[in-house]
């Protein structure tokens, strides 16, 4: 369910990013990506949805592979948990500032 979360909401970045520079005009803040937008959006996207199918997959098998062994350290666990609560938290503020960019456009 967590890696679910995750998933959508590198789609939800994606999804707002693309309609608010490609349709209303914004500007894409992040470096790396900035130049991929403008010139060939099909392999943004590509990058994109298939970054944030990869980063839930591997948070779920973190997950199943944490429950299912015993060996596994409490420290291990930590460090799954606090990585994907840094993951949740970075792709809620990406959203949200997403969302606050297409209202103050329109």
């Amino acid at each position: 369910m967590l890696g679910i979360v995750l998933i959508l909401l590198g789609i939800i970045d994606w999804a707002t990013t693309v309609l608010g520079v490609h349709y209303l005009g914004a500007v894409e803040l992040n470096p790396l990506f900035a130049g991929v937008i403008n010139s060939n959006i099909l392999v943004y996207s590509i990058i994109k949805i298939v970054a944030a199918l990869l980063i839930g997959f591997l948070f779920y098998k973190g997950y199943v592979m944490a429950e299912g062994l015993d060996s596994c350290s409490n420290l291990g666990k930590l460090f799954l948990r606090s990585g994907y609560l840094t993951s949740f938290t970075a792709l809620t503020a990406v959203v949200a500032n997403n969302i606050i960019a297409i209202v103050s456009i329109l």
